[in-house]
C-alpha cells in the first residue's frame, strides 16, 4: 500500500471550516475528493468547531454539494457542549451565547434556553461563535457566571478562515468572558477535546485504531490525532498552509507524531 493511503476499513472524521468549504465558498478539489471516498464505500464523519449551524443544517449544506450524508455522521461543538451538559446534570437550564445552531442542539438535548433577565439563575452559560454578539449577552453570561453557573465552551479557536481572511472565533468571545469573570471554562467540549473520540467509541462503536483524522489546523484536528493515537491527516487548504507549518511545527516534527500532510484531499484520492 502507498504511503499515506487508506484501509477500507477506516473511518475519516473530516473538519468543515477549511477543508469542505471557506466561508461559504467550497474547495472544489477536497469536495471532489470526499465524493470519491464515500462512492468507495469509505465512512465519512464530519467533525466541526463551529457551533454557528445544528447538525440538520450542515447535513442540507453538504447535500447541496452533493455529499450525502444523514445526521448521525455530523458532530459539532454544538452537539458536544449540549450532550456532556446532560450526561453530567440531565435537563438544564441554560443560558446562551452563540447562534441559532447551539440553540438547536440545546434544546435537542432538553435543555431550557433562558433569556438574558433569567440568565443569572442558569446551570450553565454555553458559549460559541456569535456573530449577533452584544454587549448585554457578555453582561448577562458573566452575571451567571460569577452567580456559580457551569462555563461550557464549544470550542476556543481565536480565529476562523472566512473567503476573505480570517475573522474572530469563539475563544475571542470566551478571553472577554475570562477577563471579566476571572474563570476559564469548565469544560471545552470540541477538539482537541479526547473525550470526542471516546464518544466516537462508545456511540458509533468505531475503535479508535479505524478512525483517521483529516483537517487543516495543527492546534485542534491534528492535537486530537496526536494526544489519542489517532492518526491524521494535515491539508493545506485552510488556516494552516505551507509556510505555517514551516514556521511553526516543522515538518519533521509532524512526520515523527505520524501526521501525513497533504496539499488537498484530491493527492489523497490519487494515492489510493
Amino acid at each position: 500500500m502507498e504511503k499515506g493511503c487508506l484501509d477500507r476499513g477506516q473511518t475519516l472524521i473530516v473538519d468543515l471550516d477549511g477543508v469542505v468549504w471557506i466561508g461559504r465558498k467550497p474547495i472544489e478539489e477536497n469536495v471532489i475528493a470526499l465524493r470519491s471516498l464515500i462512492s468507495r464505500g469509505y465512512r465519512v464523519l464530519f467533525l466541526t468547531n463551529n457551533s454557528t449551524r445544528s447538525r440538520t443544517q450542515y447535513v442540507r449544506m453538504l447535500r447541496d454539494l452533493g455529499i450525502i450524508v444523514g445526521i448521525d455522521s455530523v458532530i459539532t461543538s454544538g452537539y458536544l457542549a449540549a450532550s456532556w451538559l446532560y450526561e453530567q446534570k440531565g435537563a438544564s437550564e441554560v443560558y446562551i451565547v452563540g447562534e441559532e445552531g447551539l440553540i438547536e442542539e440545546a434544546v435537542l438535548a432538553h435543555h431550557r434556553v433562558l433569556t438574558g433577565e433569567e440568565a443569572v439563575r442558569s446551570t450553565a452559560v454555553l458559549v460559541g461563535l456569535d456573530r449577533n454578539l452584544t454587549y448585554q449577552k457578555l453582561r448577562a453570561a458573566a452575571r451567571a457566571l460569577l452567580n456559580g453557573s457551569l462555563f461550557i465552551a464549544t470550542n476556543t479557536d481565536h480565529v476562523i478562515p472566512v473567503e476573505d481572511g480570517l475573522d474572530p472565533g469563539a475563544g475571542a468571545i470566551i478571553a472577554a468572558l475570562e477577563a471579566t469573570t476571572g474563570r476559564k471554562p469548565d469544560f471545552v467540549a470540541g477538539k482537541p477535546n479526547p473525550w470526542i473520540i471516546d464518544l466516537v467509541e462508545k456511540r458509533l462503536g468505531i475503535p479508535r485504531q479505524n478512525l483517521v483524522i483529516i483537517g487543516d489546523r495543527v492546534d485542534t484536528d491534528m492535537k486530537l490525532a496526536m494526544d489519542t493515537g489517532v492518526r491524521g491527516i494535515l491539508v493545506l487548504t485552510g488556516l494552516t498552509g505551507e509556510d505555517v507549518i514551516s514556521k511553526a511545527i516543522g515538518l519533521e516534527r509532524l512526520s515523527v507524531t505520524g501526521i501525513t500532510i497533504m496539499r488537498t484531499l484530491k493527492d489523497l484520492v490519487d494515492r489510493c
